[in-house]
This record gives structure tokens, sequence and C-alpha cells, in this order.
């Protein structure tokens, strides 16, 4: 019985350092897992140890690299010790490293850099949060915002063709194609690089956006625009319109023109409900942009309310 529950634990042992070991495969993408904050901060290893320059590009280590303190055995007959780094996708490779850290973005492509003039610069300069990162995954390329810290005109140049091949202010990105014209709004919702260009505070005070759409309106804004969508799309994100538009431009133009809800014959009756109350009762801050909220009380004032039961 004793020698049952001898093997019984021996299994159970086995299982939790299997687990242990190959915890770091969730959600690993890469073929690797690397800890550099166990590496950088807690054993304060230099990156230069593991990441040697040559011709300004910083290498990636190798297997041989890692094997100046790591006891990796033989490659050829690799054990269940491989797993403390490689994933299981890469042990059904035979262990090959396909990918070591995650996919550069697309902007990169057109990037010129080399690590030579920012040798005297800390790696956690420009890779912020580097030194306690647990995963590859993890690991934030440097953003033009980066860049722009000493890429400022004075420090260092900030020219585009200092660190760009192809793209120069004067002339357009790729992407703005023929259908750019169409898509750009919805592009520049999601992604603010428009300012490296553009007006920097465009998604502030949309300087650039207004003195474009003065002389040419966006194409959404046609006749149907006015007279029933426009309010619709002003109801799910007011932000947008006062891209162009200030605060006060519906009330200023609605106090001519009534909205076209307010046409309807059910608009003011009595009885069953009135069509303006059930509108406030689906969103009554569309009623504010006119009205004040005593507006209700000061008209209702006196006057017989009826059930709709």
């Amino acid at each position: 019985m004793k020698l049952i529950k001898k093997e019984l634990l021996l299994i159970i042992f086995s299982v939790f350092i299997v687990g242990f070991l190959i915890s770091g495969c969730k959600n690993q993408k890469t073929d690797l897992k690397f800890n550099h904050k166990l590496h950088v901060v807690e054993n304060e290893i230099e990156c230069s140890t593991c990441h040697k320059s040559e011709d300004g590009k910083m290498d990636n280590p190798d297997m041989d690299t890692c094997s100046d303190c790591h006891d990796i055995g033989d490659v050829d007959s690799p054990t269940k010790d491989c797993l403390m780094c490689h994933t299981i996708s890469s042990s059904k490779k035979d262990y090959e490293v396909e990918e070591g850290v995650k996919e550069k973005p697309e902007s990169y492509k057109d990037l010129i850099f080399t690590h030579e003039p920012h040798e005297d610069y800390k790696c956690s300069k420009c890779h912020e949060g580097i030194d306690n990162v647990k995963s590859l995954q993890k690991i934030d390329w440097p953003s033009m915002d980066k860049c722009k810290e000493c890429h400022d005109g004075d420090t260092a140049p900030i020219e585009c063709e200092t660190c760009h091949s192809k793209i120069r202010k004067d002339k357009a990105p790729e992407s703005h194609n023929g259908a750019w014209g169409s898509k750009h709004g919805l592009e520049s919702k999601f992604d603010d690089s428009c300012r490296f260009c553009h007006d920097p505070n465009f998604k502030k005070n949309g300087k650039f956006c207004q003195d474009c759409h003065r002389i040419k309106k966006p194409k959404d804004h046609n006749f149907n625009w006015k007279s029933s969508q426009h309010g619709m799309e002003a109801i799910h994100d007011r932000k947008v319109c006062a891209t162009c538009h200030t605060a006060s431009y519906c009330a200023d133009c609605h106090k001519s023109e009534k909205p076209i809800s307010h046409k309807r014959g059910d608009w003011v009756k009595f009885k069953p409900e009135p069509g303006h109350a059930e509108a406030a009762k689906k969103n009554f801050r569309s009623c504010n942009v006119c009205h004040k909220t005593s507006d209700c009380t000061e008209c209702h004032n006196g006057m017989i309310m009826y059930n709709n039961k």
C-alpha cells in the first residue's frame, strides 16, 4: 500500500513539474519562452551579453550564446529540460525557432535604423520597460513618439529621410491611394499617426480636417444626411461631429429649422402617448441639445395628462 502511495506521489510530482515547464506555452505565439526580468534585473546581465552588435544591427542570441550560461547538453537528443525555453510547438519541429519575438509593426518596413549612433543610450531608453518583461509576446517595439523624444530637430534630426527610405512629408504614403478619400475618416479613429504629417493636435482641435472639409464635405453628407441621418449619427458619436462643428451648431441651426421628427402629426398630441414623450424616453439627451430639462414642466404645468392604458 505504501509503495502504491509513493508511486502515486511520484506521478503527481512529475505531472506538476512538466506542467510547470510547459506553462509558459499558454498563449505563446513565438517558439521561445524568455524572461527578460529574470536575466536583466534578477541576474544583472547586460543586454550586450546576449545581443551582439554587428554593423549597427543587434542580433538575437543563438544556442551558442545561451550555452555560455546554460548547460544545454546534447542538442541532438533533446530532453524535457529543453521545454524550459522552447515551446511545445517548437519541440514538434525538432526545436527549430521560426518565431523568436512578435512581428514588427507594418510601419517598420520603411524604417532605416542602426544602433551605432545610439550606443551611448541605455537599451531601456528606447525599449522602455523591456528589463521587466517576462514574455517575448509582451515586448513593445519603440513607437514614433518615443523616437521623437530625441528627434525633435535640436537633439537629433527630425527630417523624414533620417529614418525612412520612402516616407516624405511632401509625398503621400502608399496607403493614400484612390480609395483613401472614402476610408480615411474611419482609419483616423483607430490610428492617430495622421498627426505626424498633419496637424499634431488633429484629434483635439480638428484644424486640418476642418480646413479640408470646409471646402469639401464628407461623402456621407448627402441630401438624406440633412433630412434624416445626421441626428441619429450624432446620437451615437458626437465626437465625430465635433471635429468640424461646435457644440452650439445644432441649436443654432434648429432654431430656424425644426428637426424632421418634430413635424410628425402625433408629436404634440395628447392621447395616447405623444410622439415627443416617446422620443424623450428613448433618448432624453438628444432633447437637451435644444431644450432645458425645465422646459418639460413649464409646458406641462397645469396640463391634464392621459394614461396610455
